[in-house]
């Protein structure tokens, strides 16, 4: 049971780490990938920061929704986000190295929702939210 789980894990991490061309274009990286959970990181680099010289809240949306992404698929079940709701609670900066890390806390039939945290490296809390997923009848692999 284990090492199928391991199987799943790892073959829907390498489909979002070859397929999601956006996440790619950002500089998100998948670290750790589970049944339910994952986390993913984002260096914040001077095309990631806005006219104030902050962490854009698009980066931060990206890379929570790259963990999202991670966490609903990480069951087998083809998911897509329907709604998400993300707080921005203190500036990143140029340089910081976010961790965002993202759980699957409910699921009743077809929906579900995942809370997540971005973080930097010192442990800051930046952003928290969460985003209602469906999934989908179709399963993967």
């Amino acid at each position: 049971m284990e090492e199928d789980r391991t199987k799943l894990t790892t073959s829907i991490r390498e489909q979002i780490t070859s397929g999601d061309n956006f996440a790619k274009l950002v500089g998100t990286e998948l670290i750790d990938i589970q049944p339910g959970f994952a986390r993913a990181t984002l260096k914040i680099t001077e095309q990631l920061v806005n006219f104030h010289n902050m962490a854009h809240g698009g980066a931060i949306f990206a890379l929570a929704d790259l963990i999202c992404e991670a966490a609903g698929n990480s069951l087998g079940e083809p998911a897509v986000a329907v709604q998400t709701n993300i707080h921005f609670l203190a500036p990143g900066q140029c340089g910081d190295l976010l961790t965002a890390t993202g759980k699957l806390n409910s699921r009743i039939e077809s929906f579900g929702v995942i809370e997540f945290e971005v973080r930097n490296q010192d442990g800051l809390l930046l952003s928290k939210g969460q985003q209602t997923i469906i999934f989908r009848k179709k399963k993967r692999i």
